[in-house]
Formats: C-alpha cells, sequence, structure tokens
C-alpha cells in the first residue's frame, strides 16, 4: 500500500512539476473592470529553458497576427534565468465608446534558432464601468 501511495504521491510532483516548466506567461486569459480609458494587467513570463533566455513582449490583436495599436508592454524585452519568472505590464486604450476592449499579448524567444519558433500568447479583456 505504501508502494502504491509513494508512486502516486511521484507521479503528481511530477506532473506538477511539468506544468508549471511549460508555462510562460501567467495569467494566459484576464478580464477586469477600469473607471478610464486604460486597462492595464500585471503578468508573469517564466523561463522554462536550461539556459538563460531573452524574450520579446508583443501585444497583438485577437488573431495574434498584427501588433495592437494604442497597446504597450513594459519592459518590452525581458532577459530571465532558467526556471525564473519575472512581472512585465501591459497597458492598452479602450474606445469609450465601445467600453470594452480585448487585445492579444504573445512572448517569444527573441534568439532562438529551429524550424518552429515556440510562441505562448493569451488573451487581456478591459471593461470601462
Amino acid at each position: 500500500m505504501r508502494a502504491v501511495t509513494a508512486a502516486a504521491a511521484l507521479g503528481l510532483c511530477l506532473w506538477l512539476a511539468s506544468g508549471a516548466l511549460a508555462q510562460s506567461l501567467t495569467p494566459m486569459e484576464r478580464s477586469g473592470t477600469t473607471p478610464s480609458d486604460i486597462k492595464g494587467f500585471k503578468l508573469l513570463v517564466g523561463n522554462p529553458y536550461p539556459r538563460r533566455m531573452t524574450f520579446i513582449v508583443m501585444p497583438m490583436d485577437t488573431a495574434f497576427t498584427e501588433l495592437a495599436a494604442d497597446a504597450t508592454a513594459r519592459p518590452g524585452r525581458v532577459t530571465i534565468a532558467p526556471g525564473h519568472a519575472r512581472s512585465v505590464i501591459v497597458a492598452f486604450k479602450i474606445d469609450p465608446n465601445h467600453k470594452e476592449r480585448t487585445i492579444g499579448l504573445c512572448i517569444v524567444p527573441e534568439d532562438f534558432h529551429g524550424p518552429i519558433l515556440p510562441r505562448v500568447c493569451g488573451r487581456y479583456t478591459g471593461l470601462m464601468r
């Protein structure tokens, strides 16, 4: 019985650890209200790679095909040690006539060579009160 419990606990730990390492943008979706026409979110960018990496933080449209107008990310470029994370702020304007806006935000490794460029993206919605 102890062996089964130990194996289950080990499996759970490995599953939780692999999920944490794979996450590069937290949260990946969020919404919130604002009293003004500007909404901001504090997000966490993590480095799951075994070496120090620099990531570009890009505010995008909701289809993740073009840069978003009237949106900024600070800092726009972050260098993170392996297994660590860093906070970034994304802020964007909301049209007062629509009272709501959703943007995308993508994290892309700056200097990554290979046939597939890994990109992690999330969606963020601001609502005017």
